[in-house]
């Protein structure tokens, strides 16, 4: 059955009307578009089903393992380097504070801006800010959070 379905994917003639994968400049992805204009047996001009954007036909090419590779490698670099300035953000908050003294997280508890709070899950965090009327915005060495707080528990 799947053969059948690859063989008649193959054999499909291509003119205008017939839905065809294209890269889009509106869109920034490879999106599926409709044939609108073809020139000598080629695609010509194209519109995009999900933007609705009419351009000239650009075949959806695969990306080469190198431009792959630096984008995946950039990104890390750039992720990385937001992880060590916020976890030295997270070590100057902390510097100097006794860990002993941090307060239990509890969702009945009412924190303010400063104070130190020990998370069963996230681990040691400063509360960053008081969010009116029940949430704080805790940071914690990882990344910062919403949490719910000052909630009476039934």
């Amino acid at each position: 059955m799947i053969k059948q379905e690859n063989l008649l994917k193959k054999t499909k003639k291509i003119e205008a009307g017939s839905e065809v994968d294209s890269r889009c400049l509106k869109c920034k992805d490879v999106t599926n578009h409709t044939i609108i204009a073809m020139t000598d047996g080629k695609i010509a001009k194209v519109e995009c089903n999900v933007c609705g954007g009419r351009h000239n036909y650009r075949p959806a090419k695969p990306e080469s393992a190198a431009t792959a590779k630096r984008k995946t490698t950039r990104a890390a670099s750039v992720a990385s380097a937001k992880l060590a300035k916020h976890e030295a953000h997270f070590e100057k908050l902390v510097a100097d504070r006794d860990e002993g003294n941090a307060v239990p997280y509890s969702l009945t508890g009412i924190f303010k801006e400063g104070d130190l709070l020990d998370h069963p899950t996230f681990g040691l965090g400063v509360v960053e800010a008081v969010v009116l009327p029940d949430k704080i915005e805790v940071l914690f060495r990882q990344e910062s959070k919403l949490l719910i707080c000052g909630r009476l528990c039934k």
